[in-house]
């Protein structure tokens, strides 16, 4: 959130804070704060005063109102590892009826916990066949990848209506032109060796958003897929997106950035759409790293291993829910008008004098809440 409100360069003290919101996305919430809370109990019996507020998933929107003084909407949405671009999504709908005019969008996550790789290795999601060589083992759309590879991060976004970002001038990464989900009901695909895909919901949620744009498929330059390196969500993803584009499939380039981050479940669909915001600001084309033989399985896609350089304005952002059940996507568009952006992901150091955990106190001047999320275990 402190990044996002830096690089957007926005004064809080001079927006109305009753018309700016929160919305955050989530899938498993605090999982690791529950499972030290359940530790710390199983050894002492006891429990700090804060344990209750802390294990709701709705805890990060609070934060991030009470830290920055945001005090119109505030809300959570748990759907899946889709829960970040629905963040997105369900922002931009509060925006468009006049509910606010700007919100703060977080999707994230807590992976990197014990109990919940024991859960997804059980489920057979997870990359094995590269354990020894780590960073070849996401490998989305390439025909020997063999599943998912765990990571853990967050992303935020401003969003603003369009009078708002005008009135103060604002550094426009893209606009949120469309955006449509879709569920499977009892069609929900799970099983890994599942030979008929039902291509229907992802395609729809495709469909639904490029259609609310006012584009066709053709007009697309890119597609942000969700492409996890999983054996069976790739293979449909690739389906679908070689249905929907149709002829188009030839020109319009798709990538996937979880070969390079990995599968951080709400964070990684938040991600997808600050991805999308760089491609359209930098006219670039981020690589499918590990792409050695592309699975032909997955449909004729224009995928590339390295970086291009291409004239994009226009994106589709696609997100698969784990466990077939669920799809969403968002169109962005360029502003007419670009600038170079001062600041971006590439910029970002991670070094003892700037980083973020650290900086946000400094940067907005306010104190910490007396109940930051922070734990003695």
């Amino acid at each position: 959130g402190v990044l996002a409100l830096h690089d957007a360069e926005i004064d809080l003290d001079g927006c109305d804070p009753e018309r700016f919101g929160v919305f955050v996305g989530t899938s498993i919430g605090n999982l690791d704060v529950i499972v030290s809370l359940n530790d710390r109990l199983t050894r002492s019996g006891t429990l700090p005063p804060h344990a209750a507020f802390h294990a709701f998933n709705h805890s990060t929107a609070c934060v991030l109102s009470s830290f920055f003084n945001i005090r119109g909407p505030m809300h959570t949405t748990s759907s899946g590892c889709n829960s970040g671009l629905d963040a997105v999504g369900q922002a931009t709908r509060m925006i468009q009826a006049g509910a606010v005019e700007a919100m703060l969008v977080v999707g994230t996550d807590c992976e990197v916990v014990p109990e919940v790789i024991a859960a997804l290795n059980a489920s057979g999601s997870l990359a094995t066949r590269y354990n020894d060589t780590p960073g070849q083992a996401s490998r989305p759309f390439e025909v020997g990848r063999d599943g998912n590879v765990i990571g853990e991060g967050a992303a935020a976004v401003l969003l603003e209506s369009a009078e708002h970002a005008a009135r103060r001038g604002a550094r426009v990464y893209a606009r949120v032109a469309g955006y449509h989900v879709a569920s499977a009901g009892q069609n929900r695909q799970y099983s890994h060796d599942q030979p008929e895909l039902d291509l229907r919901p992802a395609v729809r949620a495709m469909a639904g958003a490029v259609r609310e744009a006012g584009w066709q498929p053709h007009d697309l330059d890119v597609v942000n897929a969700n492409g996890s390196s999983s054996v069976l969500y790739d293979r449909l993803e690739g389906q679908a997106l070689s249905e929907f584009l149709g002829e188009a499939s030839v020109a319009v380039r798709v990538h996937s950035q979880k070969s390079m981050l990995g599968q951080h479940g709400a964070g990684s669909s938040a991600l997808q759409v600050v991805g999308a915001c760089l491609s359209l600001r930098r006219r670039m084309v981020p690589p499918t790293i590990n792409l050695d033989v592309p699975d032909p399985a997955c449909g004729p896609l224009r995928l590339s291993a390295t970086a291009e350089e291409a004239p994009v304005r226009r994106a589709l952002v696609h997100s698969i829910g784990l466990g077939g059940f669920y799809y969403s996507a968002a169109a962005l568009e360029a502003p007419p008008q670009r600038q170079v952006a001062k600041t971006g992901l590439q910029q970002v150091r991670w070094s003892e004098d700037h980083n973020p955990k650290f900086r946000p106190a400094e940067e907005f001047t306010r104190p910490l809440t007396p109940w930051e999320p922070r734990f003695d275990h």
